[in-house]
């Protein structure tokens, strides 16, 4: 008997929460509760002896059982502690019988042909989670009008218990009220983010030298200066056609005489993929790191080009230094980034400039780009082609190299400190998917254009329907104000071209963020409407007294999208200030460990 249990809501259920330290032990029940090689925190004394686990990770369990029995028995025992544990997730369990012994049992299988054997099982298993998915309970529609007196600060649902850790309502002898299972994700959260803290930071230097570091756990701490406007941005990073590349790696890398290899292949290469993921968190974090100023005299500090004041960080001598950034993995293969808004768009550039580094340049096969790339390689075998062209600094003719790193899809939105993580996260997942789409749009339009990350982003904190309207309209008008969504080259070139302080005719060359408040009122409004600015320049230079120009090669949509976010842009120079290209191991999921091991081990034999 196949079963799958697939969790619904994830993102919903992480991202529920004002709180960072919320979103990070929801993230870690996630992984808990598809772990089968844990016995602790997971589910491995769930799981039978002779049962056969084909995944456990990315919020989806897959296993073989011996026979219908044990299978729901399983199924009642995981549901169950699923309930205990997460009640806002919701489980969704298929069960695929097989076999001659089967065949004849109505009961079971209904009108459906019974799988003859392992691998068609688990053919069908997406087709039975999907009609499983469309016959939900009513267990499972949420229940109004509970009748209390204590709310759950986080979910609104009935307060089971305090939070001895905060206060509510300024008050210290209040400890804030909250569900019991918000107070077992908070313990789970404070123990996952000692381990990635250790883990991210370890040996880390900064500008000024080694000081003691530490991610925050609460949003007031990625940036926020009293007196001032605190954004705070929503970074989205998604793999792109993960679905294509795990079942063409099964395929490829499957044993037909071996039932079940397939499966196993495609385990082996999910964990890669979550190596790669924490990998580039890690990178982020030392990339960040490496740019902290600490003189004495002046506060802590990343400092950089471009138009806005340096980036203060909290620092309470002699306390650690908080940096400005939070990643969190959901999933295995999603990674979302909170930080200051004024970091977003330097650190997805950085993001493509790590996942593009040539795999034989750095060499180390314990790195997570190395041993993605070796695995993908190595199923594609000697076959010509496979693989994407990236191509150097020089354009075509600058040379280039070949990765089987997949690219990857980024939404960024920013929103104020204040507001919930969950609209946040909505607006860039839109964003995201709305990159994804246009990546696949152009694959379709141009089949030999090469493959490239793409992104997209929104300053408008508005709602998803909204936003999105929005962008199709600027991107539909007879002059498009907008070109988002980008790839990955093209975003390279618009920082560049716009937001660059030497570039010329940059729109923060030359202290030129100090003309914003023209280029919202004056020019944009005549460039939009197809008018030649060059009248509009040369009166604003005679009011200044200095020339004024517009970037080389400048477009109505890319203006406006520059000047969208040119308050919002802090370049701290992370390509020199990091050794990008040098091997950075990365924990067990990166370097081959106990997991990966296990995975590609062939069991069946």
């Amino acid at each position: 008997m196949v079963v799958g249990v697939d969790l619904r809501g994830i993102q919903a259920y992480v991202y529920s929460g004002r709180r960072i330290l919320d979103a990070v032990g929801r993230a870690a029940q996630v992984a808990e509760l598809t772990d089968a090689s844990d016995p602790e925190h997971g589910i491995a004394d769930l799981v039978p002896p002779d049962c056969l686990v084909l995944r456990d990770a990315g919020g989806a369990f897959t296993a073989v059982f011996a026979d219908k029995v044990s299978a729901r028995e399983f199924t009642a025992r995981y549901t169950r502690r699923l309930r205990d544990r997460a009640g806002g997730l919701t489980p969704v369990v298929a069960h695929v019988p097989y076999g001659s012994a089967h065949a004849g049992n109505p009961e079971e299988t209904g009108d459906r042909a019974v799988p003859t054997g392992v691998d068609e099982a688990l053919s069908a298993l997406p087709a039975r989670l999907r009609r499983a998915r469309r016959r939900m309970s009513a267990l499972h529609t949420p229940a109004h009008g509970y009748g209390i007196t204590a709310v759950c600060s986080v979910t609104g649902g009935p307060a089971e218990s305090v939070d001895s850790s905060r206060t509510q309502d300024g008050h210290a002898d209040v400890h804030e009220r909250v569900a019991a299972d918000v107070v077992r994700a908070r313990g789970i959260g404070r123990r996952w983010h000692r381990s990635h803290s250790s883990s991210w930071l370890a040996g880390a230097l900064t500008a000024t030298g080694s000081l003691p570091l530490a991610l925050p756990t609460e949003v007031d701490r990625l940036g926020r200066e009293h007196g001032g406007v605190s954004r705070v941005a929503v970074v989205h990073i998604d793999v792109n056609g993960l679905g294509v590349i795990l079942g063409d790696y099964r395929e490829r890398a499957g044993d037909p005489g071996t039932p079940g290899s397939g499966a196993l292949a495609q385990r082996y290469l999910s964990t890669r993929i979550a190596g790669l993921t924490e990998g580039l968190a890690r990178a982020l974090v030392r990339a960040v790191a490496a740019t902290v100023r600490a003189e004495p005299g002046r506060r802590t500090a990343v400092l950089g080009a471009g138009d806005t004041a340096p980036l203060f960080l909290h620092h309470v001598p002699p306390g650690p230094v908080y940096l400005p950034l939070r990643p969190i993995v959901v999933a295995g293969d999603d990674l979302t980034v909170l930080c200051d808004a004024r970091l977003a768009l330097s650190l997805v550039r950085y993001a493509f400039d790590w996942l593009d580094v040539d795999p034989t340049a750095v060499g180390d096969p314990r790195d997570p780009r190395v041993g993605l790339h070796r695995a993908l390689a190595e199923a594609h075998g000697d076959r010509p082609g496979g693989g994407r062209l990236v191509v150097g600094e020089g354009g075509e003719g600058g040379g280039g190299h070949t990765t089987f790193v997949p690219t990857v899809g980024v939404g960024v939105a920013v929103q104020p400190v204040g507001a919930p993580l969950s609209s946040g996260y909505d607006l860039c997942e839109a964003m995201c998917r709305r990159a994804k789409e246009e990546r696949v749009r152009r694959a379709e339009a141009d089949p030999a254009a090469p493959d490239d990350h793409t992104v997209a982003w929104t300053t408008r904190f508005d709602g998803v329907d909204r936003v999105l309207h929005r962008l199709e309209q600027d991107r539909g008008a007879p002059l498009p104000r907008t070109e988002l969504p980008l790839t990955g080259a093209g975003f390279t070139r618009f920082l560049d071209r716009y937001l660059s302080e030497t570039a010329p005719g940059g729109l923060l060359s030359g202290g030129g963020g100090r003309h914003r408040n023209w280029l919202v009122s004056s020019l944009l409004p005549l460039v939009e409407a197809g008018v030649d600015p060059g009248a509009e320049l040369a009166r604003r230079a005679r009011v200044t007294g200095h020339p004024v120009e517009l970037p080389q090669g400048w477009t109505p949509g890319g203006l406006a999208d520059a000047v969208e976010v040119m308050d919002l842009y802090l370049d701290p120079g992370w390509g020199k200030a990091s050794e990008r290209h040098r091997s950075r191991p990365q924990g067990r999921t990166g370097t081959g460990g106990p997991q990966a091991r296990a995975a590609h081990r062939d069991v069946f034999r």
